[in-house]
């Protein structure tokens, strides 16, 4: 077990530490929290294995202090480190104050085409069969058209058109288009707006005009997540439920803001199995 001195205020810090405690399965614990004086400081970390720093507003009051235990080989550690690897999300109180540290992790963000194209195009020529079965028992079931067409919001605020099989027929939805949405097929026309380069195979879900806007009114820094393409699947589906309230969007876009920070192949592979098996489960957000 590690025990933290904590450089910050414990009242806008609660929950946040008491969810990291909860998932590090007792490896952790956070004891003193302190708004620093140079005396308390270095009073408190006799009795603590490591620092943690919560505020960087209060980091300076203790900079020669920090930089004395640092020689001594005590381990100084900041919260987004702890929120990252714990959470698995960046908590959006936590990218507010340490917003200089994250901006660098947003700047660009390189998109790997080949790895898309190559999954869509492979997965079309898997799906094909059920691409026509599905639109042959839709034209008998609910009529033309068989895809649905909806305005969503892409990378850089683009509006693009997103395809789905239609599942909606006189504000009903049929007995087969519940298979199709329980089952995640109607997403299957998905695979072209890959290849057209609307969308990422995996990457934030676009939104609708509507949640769009209502999100970017009222979530700090939810634009950062349009800095890569939407995807057909992503980090907050899998690992989140589906969103309906505000409150729900905000903590969905903590977990699209860790995709967009950290975004590599390695992350992209374990998305791409963690979707296989929320889709068997019938438990996530797909």
């Amino acid at each position: 077990m590690i025990k933290y001195l904590v450089i910050g205020k414990k009242d806008e810090l609660k929950e946040i530490i008491n969810e990291i405690e909860k998932k590090s399965n007792g490896k952790i614990i956070f004891g003193d929290f302190l708004n620093p004086s140079p005396e308390v400081f270095m009073e408190k970390i006799k009795y603590h294995d490591r620092i943690l720093i919560a505020d960087p507003k209060l980091e300076i009051y203790i900079k020669n202090e920090l930089e004395i235990v640092k020689n001594k080989g005590i381990i100084i550690n900041i919260l987004p480190e702890l929120a990252e690897r714990y959470l698995k999300r960046i908590p959006l109180d936590v990218l507010k104050k340490f917003e200089y540290y994250y901006s660098e992790f947003f700047l660009s963000k390189k998109e790997n085409r080949i790895l898309d194209l190559t999954l869509a195009l492979i997965s079309l020529i898997l799906t094909f069969p059920l691409f026509i079965i599905i639109s042959i028992i839709n034209l008998l079931t609910i009529g033309k058209p068989i895809i649905f067409k909806q305005i969503r919001i892409g990378k850089n605020k683009e509006k693009f058109l997103m395809y789905k099989f239609r599942t909606i027929h006189n504000e009903k939805v049929h007995s087969f288009s519940k298979f199709l949405r329980k089952t995640r097929l109607d997403e299957i026309p998905q695979f072209l707006n890959v290849l057209k380069g609307n969308m990422n195979f995996i990457g934030p879900r676009p939104e609708m005009l509507s949640f769009h806007k209502m999100c970017e009114e009222h979530i700090d820094f939810y634009n950062y997540r349009l800095f890569v393409k939407p995807g057909i699947t992503g980090w907050a589906q899998v690992k989140y439920k589906y969103t309906t309230s505000l409150e729900d969007y905000k903590i969905k876009t903590e977990y699209d803001l860790y995709y967009v920070k950290n975004k590599n192949l390695l992350l992209d592979i374990k998305i791409l199995l963690l979707t296989f098996l929320v889709i068997f489960k019938d438990n996530g957000s797909l």
